[in-house]
């Protein structure tokens, strides 16, 4: 149960309705998997860690770069040539010393013995990945595991963000983007990116669990489409597709 200390520090968030005492104890009991230490994972897991998230598991095989340092804010130059998820953990238990949180410097999709123990406990998984590969590979181990997960993307001044449920009753991110060639090359090194577009599909995957983690519904299967230069969203509804595995 939550201590006086705790009741306090997170105090302004059980005042909402949608969280109070129990949905904040749900979320002190919750685990989370983050695949992927950069720019989205760095931002999410600064608000999961801030929201008392009891155990955070991190993955990621890349080291900080002085090129990343405009948009994952979790970083600071003392961390450049450090691998990422060992630098973001330091970081979040000196945010929240009360959680747990552990690092894994590799990269998720390698090893299925490894991921499969990764994911046994966790109650959702946070894709904070830059490429279509890993969020299939994502998919396809998650769906194996019987977890939900949350899909986000930031390029340019665009992002997306959409929650695939434990049953992918709804369809799945192979419905929505069946190949997994990313030969493009549309992402962060190509095309660049405007470090607040990051903030803001992080913070809404972040919002996204801690609604789950607390006990209320989502919107399972709407990829919410953001174009920061028109100050827009778009909604559009994935559906089973034909020949998919959830049809």
């Amino acid at each position: 149960m939550l201590n006086d200390e705790l009741l306090e520090r997170y105090s302004r968030q059980m005042l909402l309705p949608e969280i109070d005492l129990v949905g904040q104890e749900n979320i002190r009991q919750a685990s989370v998997l983050v695949v992927g230490c950069g720019g989205l994972g760095s931002m999410v897991t600064l608000f999961l860690a801030g929201a008392g998230v009891g155990k955070l598991t991190l993955v990621d095989a890349d080291s900080v770069e002085l090129s990343n340092l405009h948009r994952q804010l979790a970083f600071r130059e003392s961390d450049i040539d450090q691998p990422k998820a060992q630098a973001l953990k330091n970081q979040l238990l000196s945010l929240n010393s009360e959680i747990t949180v552990t690092s894994a410097l590799r990269r998720f999709g390698d090893d299925a013995k490894s991921d499969a123990e990764l994911l046994s406990d966790v109650d959702i998984v946070i894709d904070a990945t830059d490429n279509l590969a890993s969020r299939h590979a994502i998919e396809r181990l998650t769906r194996d595991a019987q977890k939900p997960w949350i899909m986000g993307a930031a390029t340019r001044l665009h992002g997306q963000i959409a929650a695939f449920s434990q049953s992918r009753a709804e369809g799945c991110y192979q419905c929505l983007a069946p190949s997994e060639d990313d030969s493009r090359g549309f992402d962060c090194r190509n095309e660049g990116i405007l470090g607040p577009v990051i903030g803001v599909i992080a913070a809404w995957q972040a919002q996204d669990a801690l609604m789950f983690l607390s006990g209320q519904p989502l919107e399972w299967g709407v990829l919410r489409i953001y174009d920061a230069a028109q100050q827009r969203v778009d909604r559009l509804t994935v559906t089973p597709r034909e020949g998919c595995h959830t049809s």
